[in-house]
């Protein structure tokens, strides 16, 4: 059994409701893979301490955007490939929503109907 299928079989006795809210935030950790996710994520990650020890004037928005595009967005993410969540582990996470989505409709079509 792969490493992936030993995942999902984790979560495959919970109940409905439970198994939802696993899917939702496997959902959230392939969706941090995107590209605006990591830029805003790490624009807001570095704009609030930077703007509390600096304060909030034209020249130091202009001064963090500077840094943060230079640093963060042409160095870490478009040379260096730096991400919260790596395209292995988006792949990962996918095979993981899918088998686990099977498992839901697995449970809702051995409920009796009411």
């Amino acid at each position: 059994m792969s490493k992936i299928r030993k995942e999902a079989e984790v979560y495959k006795g919970l109940p409905d409701k439970k198994l939802k809210k696993v899917i939702r935030q496997y959902k959230f950790l392939s969706m941090s893979n995107t590209e605006i996710f990591n830029f805003v994520f790490f624009l807001v990650i570095f704009a609030v301490p930077f703007l509390c020890v600096f304060g909030i004037t034209l020249n130091t928005l202009f001064f963090m955007m500077l840094i943060h595009f230079v640093f963060y967005w042409e160095f870490l993410f478009k040379y260096k490939k730096f991400k919260l969540v790596s395209d292995e582990e988006k792949r990962e996470v996918d095979e993981i929503v899918e088998i686990l989505e099977g498992f839901l409709k697995e449970n809702q079509n051995k409920k009796p109907l009411k």
